[in-house]
């Protein structure tokens, strides 16, 4: 007697007959595809992100994080920061992302 054999002694047997399962027809109702008008694109302009920000922007955000990045007494996700580094916190968060039009 085999190892697997003793696995499979509290199975109970699987009977081989002509009892297969039935095969019913698919209903006749299908959920029917239509085509639709997709809304007009928006401009390219209305996003706003670091590749498109002004370059004031930019050289506050990378003080900033630069700063953090080195200090040990800063900790942004709780807002803790050191004197410097509230102060470039603050210039960072005041310097606008867009020109103004």
């Amino acid at each position: 007697m085999s190892l697997l054999s003793g696995l499979l002694d509290h199975m109970p047997p699987t009977i081989v007959g002509d009892d297969k399962p039935t095969v019913t027809k698919p209903t006749t109702e299908r959920t029917r595809l239509v085509m639709v008008e997709r809304p007009p694109q928006l401009q390219a302009s209305t996003y706003t992100n670091a590749a498109n920000a002004t370059p004031e922007w930019r050289k506050a955000r990378d003080q900033y994080i630069n700063h953090l990045m080195a200090c040990r007494s800063c900790h942004a996700p709780t807002g803790r920061h050191c004197s410097a580094g509230a102060g470039l916190c603050a210039a960072y968060d005041r310097t606008p992302m867009e020109a103004t039009r």
